[in-house]
């Protein structure tokens, strides 16, 4: 018997498709090779890989069973958010805060082990059958599953694994990154460019405490973040613990790669302007490339695209899983939704979760690449004698933005959701 539906990809997004489907009352298989640990899963106690979760993706990991299988004590709320200006003084800077938002939290701060780790254990409780080989395409003309609208579809979708196996599903949901096989052997087009930046991450612990704060600046260097994690406990401990993602041009980057800890802590500590105080470095540093990636369609026959597999956005909001999980939220929503015993792989019902998502995902896509073109250090305006004007017209638009709580709290609503 053919499953109702097949997910391909054990990242966190994927765990949570299978997981939420299932609730939905679909007969889920997860397929694909179990994810990579954290090759410094014994030289750094904490993982470099780490996420804003807003309260709309704690929603559905509470609504999943995950939420609070997660290890509290190495979860960290944010509160409040500090946004500095390229251009202006700190008085322009704009403040978020969650009592102002009316939210319990802007977002909460997970490592990538802690959300992996809470959601394989979900998923393991709820007996989900989970496929070890990695899918190596569908058994069928690319071509044929870009049906012509009045053509009759198939019952369902025939896939095939790597080692030879094959299986049948009538939904297949794409969750396996931005290299997706899926959505590849759907046929569905990925138009793809890399940002003339790179995120460098690394841990530091902090003279000042952080107070549950998120700062980030916007500066000829690129864009700092600095994102709150729990601190360590106990006599003589630091008295903050911070996480960083420092969105670098190519040639910054690789020199805070080459940086000692040392210089590496007094580089960050300089950018930052000394608003934690003193900074000591806990972890090795790392670099991820920066991407904009779309795909065509977040739909093919029988198909569905979910995550980095349909969307790449700059890390600049900290939204690129949360856009992930939303994709979950509703996809999950409209099975359920679905009158009982109907097809998971309608196309017209496919066709309302691409509706449903196009907005909420190009918005977000806009709004990062906009943001990262407007004071991306690469770029200079010609002829120079323009850079002031820019400047002085960036610095009032952020001062209108700062001085205004409704732009705020649209922001914030945007954020949350």
């Amino acid at each position: 018997m053919p499953a109702d539906v097949a997910v391909v990809g054990r990242g966190a997004v994927g765990l949570a498709a299978a997981l939420a489907l299932s609730r939905a009352g679909l007969r889920a298989t997860l397929i694909g090779a179990p994810p990579v640990a954290d090759a410094g899963g014994e030289i750094d106690p904490w993982d470099l890989r780490v996420f804003a979760l807003s309260p709309a993706t704690r929603a559905l990991l509470e609504s999943i069973g995950v939420w609070h299988a997660l290890d509290a004590a190495r979860v960290a709320p944010v509160y409040d958010m500090r946004v500095y200006p390229a251009f202006g003084s700190d008085r322009d800077a704009l403040h978020f805060s969650a009592y102002e938002a009316r939210v319990e939290a802007l977002a909460w701060i997970v490592e990538q082990r802690n959300l992996l780790g809470a959601l394989g254990q979900a998923v393991r409780f709820a007996g989900l059958p989970v496929l070890d080989e990695r899918f190596d395409g569908i058994d069928a003309d690319p071509g044929a599953l870009q049906r012509a609208p009045d053509a009759v579809p198939e019952s369902t979708i025939p896939l095939r694994l790597e080692g030879g196996r094959r299986l049948s599903a009538r939904l297949l949901v794409g969750a396996d990154g931005a290299g997706s096989r899926v959505r590849e052997s759907a046929g569905l087009r990925w138009s793809v460019s890399d940002y003339p930046q790179r995120a460098v991450v690394a841990h530091f612990d902090t003279e000042r405490p952080h107070r549950d704060i998120a700062w980030q600046w916007f500066g000829r260097d690129g864009i700092l973040a600095l994102l709150p994690l729990p601190a360590a406990t106990g006599a003589g401990a630091p008295q903050g613990r911070v996480s960083m993602v420092w969105s670098a041009p190519h040639e910054l980057a690789d020199a805070l790669l080459a940086m000692s800890p040392g210089e590496l802590a007094q580089r960050v500590q300089q950018a930052a302007g000394s608003a934690l105080g003193a900074m000591t470095t806990i972890s090795r540093a790392q670099a991820f490339a920066l991407r904009l990636g779309r795909a065509g369609s977040m739909i093919g026959q029988r198909v569905a695209l979910v995550g980095d597999a349909a969307h790449l956005v700059h890390p600049l909001a900290g939204q690129g899983m949360n856009l992930g999980f939303g994709d979950v939220a509703v996809l999950a929503r409209l099975m359920r939704e679905r009158d009982p015993g109907s097809d998971p792989g309608d196309r017209l019902l496919l066709r309302r979760y691409a509706r449903a998502r196009a907005e909420p995902v190009e918005a977000m896509r806009s709004a990062t690449d906009a943001l990262q073109r407007l004071f991306d250090p690469t770029r200079r305006p010609a002829p120079a004698a323009l850079a002031p004007l820019v400047e002085s017209a960036v610095a009032f638009g952020w001062r209108v933005v700062a001085g205004s709580r409704w732009l705020k709290r649209q922001l914030v609503a945007q954020a949350v959701r």
